[in-house]
C-alpha cells in the first residue's frame, strides 16, 4: 500500500513474513486483559543497575523526563547485517559488536533516542507458536538485551533512550488467540525493562494502521488491552515510561478514529514521507489530537537509478520526467533484464544528487525542531529519522544491495531526490561486508559502515539546543 508518496512498510518491512502480518483476519476480541501466565509470573523485577530509574510521563503536548519536557533528536535502528534476513532481536548482548560502536556513533552524532521494532526474550517461547514466524526465536535472538540498555545509559553521561517494540499485523488484534499473546509478551517486555533508566517506553506495534482497522472501534478495544497490559507490566517494574505508536501517515485519519475511539495510548506517533516539507502535517496535527505527538519515522531513500530519466526539481522538491512504464511490471520503464540491480547511491554531481537528499533531511529536521513542543506553542516532542543504516534485507534479498521492495518491485517516488522508494538504501550508513563469505556475524566481522553527508546533515540540526 502507498500512503501519501510512502510504501506501507507492512507490506514490505517483514521479509518474507509480509503475508503472516497483513492477511491474517478473525473476529473481534472482546477479552479482558488476561490475568499473567505462567511466563508471566516467573519474571521478576530486574535490578540491573544502581541509578535511580527515569520516569518518561506526559503533560499536555510535551514528553516529559523526571518533569522537564523531552524533545526527542532520534533515529530508528536495525542492525540487521549483510547476508542474514531480520533478525528479530537484533539487541541481544551477542551482538555488542554490531550495536556498541553505533550507540558510540550516535551520541557522537548528537542523537538522544533510539526506536527499535522487534524484541524478543526467552519468556515470549509458551507464545511463540501463536505470535507466529517473524517472532520465531533462535539460539541467537533470546536471552537479554540489558547489556546494549546500559551501553544506551551510559551511566547517566549524554544517555541514548530506547523505545521497544514487539511486531504484530493490524488483523492479528482482532484475533482472540493472538491477541492474549500478545497482551502477556507486552507485559513480559515491560516487565522485563521497565526500571531500566535508558528505557522512554514501547510502541505498540508498527503500521498496523488501514482503513479497515481503524473504523473498528472493536479494533481500537483491542490496543487498548495491549496498552493496558503494557503499563502494567512498567508498574510491575516499578517503572514510569510512555506507550506510543508507529502508524503509517494517512492525513491524520487513524488519530482522528483513535481519538474517537477513546484510544489510551500515551503519545501518537507517525511515519510521515511528505518530501522535503512536512510542514502541513503540523495544523493537522493540532486538529486532531490533545496528545503528545512523535516523527516516529522520516527520511527517504539514498539510492537512484542512473538509467532512468527520472530527475530532481530542486526548486519544488519533485522528481518528474519518468520513463515511460514506470508503473507498469515487470521492468518499471528501467532497462531488463533486472532494473532492481541498476541502483546506485546519489552521487554528489548531476541530477539526481547526494546533495538533494541531505537538503530534505535538513528541511525535515529543522521543521520538527522549529514545531517542537517545549517552546510552548509547538505540537510535536521531536522524531525518529529512518533508518541508521541501511538493510540489505528490506528489498527482498540480503546478499546483493538491490533496489526496490520485497518482491523485486520497484516504485517511483517523486517525493524522493533519487525519485525511487528503495527500501534498503535508507540509512545514514551504507554497508559493506567485513570479508569474503556469505555468512554474517558472528561468523565473520560485523560489517563496515560509512557515513554518508546526509549524517552530517541531520547532527547540525540535532547539534541545536533543545
Amino acid at each position: 500500500m502507498i500512503e501519501n508518496g510512502r510504501l506501507h512498510r507492512s507490506l514490505v518491512g517483514v521479509g518474507l513474513t509480509a503475508a503472516m502480518l497483513t492477511g491474517c483476519s478473525g473476529s473481534q476480541s472482546q477479552l479482558a486483559v488476561p490475568q499473567a501466565g505462567p511466563a508471566a509470573k516467573a519474571v521478576q523485577r530486574a535490578h540491573p543497575h544502581d541509578e535511580k530509574t527515569t520516569a518518561f510521563t506526559v503533560s499536555g503536548r510535551n514528553i516529559e523526563l523526571d518533569g522537564t519536557p523531552f524533545f526527542i533528536k532520534g533515529v530508528d535502528y536495525g542492525n540487521t547485517q549483510i547476508d542474514a534476513y531480520a533478525d528479530s532481536n537484533p539487541l541481544d548482548n551477542a551482538n555488542e559488536p554490531i550495536w556498541g560502536p553505533d550507540l558510540d556513533a550516535m551520541r557522537a552524532a548528537g542523537v538522544n533516542a533510539v526506536k527499535v521494532y522487534n524484541v524478543t526474550l526467552d519468556s515470549f517461547k509458551p507464545y511463540e507458536p501463536i505470535i507466529g514466524a517473524f517472532n520465531k526465536l533462535k539460539p541467537w535472538q533470546t536471552g537479554k538485551i540489558n547489556k546494549f540498555l546500559n551501553k544506551a545509559w551510559n551511566g547517566g553521561n549524554h544517555p541514548i533512550y530506547v523505545v521497544l517494540s514487539v511486531f504484530f499485523g493490524g488483523a492479528n488484534a482482532n484475533q482472540p488467540k493472538y491477541l492474549d499473546a500478545l497482551n502477556n509478551v507486552y507485559k513480559l517486555m515491560a516487565t522485563e525493562y521497565g526500571n531500566y533508566p535508558a528505557v522512554m517506553g514501547v510502541s505498540i506495534g508498527s503500521e498496523i494502521n488501514s482503513e479497515e482497522f481503524i473504523n473498528q472501534k472493536g479494533w481500537w478495544k483491542n490496543l487498548n488491552e495491549i496498552v493496558k497490559s503494557t503499563h502494567d507490566g512498567f508498574t510491575a517494574a516499578g517503572g514510569q515510561k510512555i506507550t506510543t505508536t508507529t502508524m503509517v501517515d494517512d492525513g491524520l485519519k487513524t488519530v482522528r478514529a483513535g481519538e474517537l475511539s477513546g484510544f489510551k495510548v500515551d503519545t501518537w506517533g507517525l511515519d510521515v514521507y511528505r518530501g522535503r516539507s512536512m510542514k502541513d502535517i503540523f495544523p493537522q496535527i493540532s486538529n486532531s489530537t490533545e496528545k503528545p505527538e512523535i516523527m516516529a519515522e522520516y527520511g527517504a531513500s539514498a539510492g537512484f537509478y542512473p538509467k532512468s530519466s527520472a530527475t530532481y526539481d530542486e526548486s519544488n522538491g519533485r522528481c518528474d520526467n519518468y520513463p515511460d512504464g514506470t508503473r507498469t511490471p515487470p521492468y518499471f520503464g528501467l532497462p531488463a533484464p533486472r532494473p532492481w540491480e541498476g541502483i546506485r547511491e546519489l552521487p554528489k554531481t548531476g541530477n539526481p544528487q547526494m546533495s538533494y537528499l541531505e537538503n530534505l533531511i535538513t528541511s525535515n529536521a529543522t521543521e520538527i525542531y522549529e514545531h517542537r513542543a517545549t517552546t510552548g506553542t509547538g505540537v510535536t516532542s521531536g522524531g525518529f529519522y529512518f533508518e541508521w543504516n541501511d538493510e540489505w534485507w528490506k528489498a527482498g534479498w540480503p546478499h546483493s544491495h538491490i533496489g526496490g521492495f520485497e518482491g523485486n518491485q520497484i516504485i517511483a517516488n517523486a517525493n524522493f531526490p533519487g525519485c525511487y522508494d528503495d527500501q534498503a538504501w535508507f540509512g545514514l550508513y551504507d554497508e559493506k561486508r567485513a570479508s569474503a563469505g556469505d555468512k554474517p556475524f558472528p561468523d565473520r566481522n560485523p560489517d563496515i559502515r560509512t557515513a554518508r553527508p546526509t549524517l552530517k546533515a541531520l547532527q547540525a540540526v540535532y547539534d541545536l539546543e533543545p
